[in-house]
């Protein structure tokens, strides 16, 4: 179960596209027990602990700072060797920007990348 919702979570790479909104350059998902390091989000493909996931079909979300992806995943575990999943990735800005990665069963609050 850890493995889906950290891949699930993970899955959040910024795509480039005209349809993707929001510049993800930046962004990181953060340290895990698993990891044990950032997730950059800028290049829309990254490694999880044991797949490598990324994001395609980028759709802006009409009226929010908000972009829908669909996520494919890969990985040796897998029997069908891959998995998809939908994610999307908002923006709010109030004081000071925050972002936050939805999936099915996560939210999860982005930081800034330390390096």
């Amino acid at each position: 179960m850890r493995k889906f919702l950290i891949s699930g979570i993970f899955g959040a790479g910024l795509v480039s596209g005209a349809e993707s909104a929001q510049d993800l350059e930046g962004w990181c998902y953060p340290a895990d027990d698993c990891i044990g390091a950032q997730i950059p989000l800028g290049s829309g493909t990254y490694d999880t602990c044991e797949e490598t996931c990324t994001l395609t079909n980028p759709v802006s979300v009409r009226d929010m700072e908000a972009t829908l992806f669909d996520v494919v995943c890969r990985g040796d575990w897998m029997e069908a060797g891959s998995m998809s999943r939908r994610l999307m990735i908002i923006t709010q800005a109030s004081d000071q920007t925050r972002m936050f990665a939805i999936g099915e069963n996560s939210v999860t609050q982005l930081e800034r990348c330390d390096f």
